[in-house]
């Protein structure tokens, strides 16, 4: 969070594969979308759950399954 300087890693998976991890979050949930095509450096403002907006920064893409070359269709 951009206000407090905490990081956390978040991977962005298709819905099947959420599974109920916290660290998971589904392309299809409105910040999952929110961060697609987002580079390091880009912010969203992100809808906090009790209440309140916070600013995310993106600082790093640790994977990317297409930029490596592994397409799954």
């Amino acid at each position: 969070f951009a206000e407090s300087g905490e990081e956390f890693r978040l991977s962005l998976v298709y819905p099947k594969d959420v599974l109920g991890e916290p660290d998971r979050i589904s392309v299809l949930a409105p910040v999952g979308s929110a961060l697609l095509g987002l580079a390091v450096g880009d912010e969203i403002q992100w809808s906090m759950p009790g209440g309140g907006v916070s600013t995310v920064r993106v600082i790093a893409v640790v994977y990317q399954p297409e930029r490596s070359g592994e397409l799954h269709r």
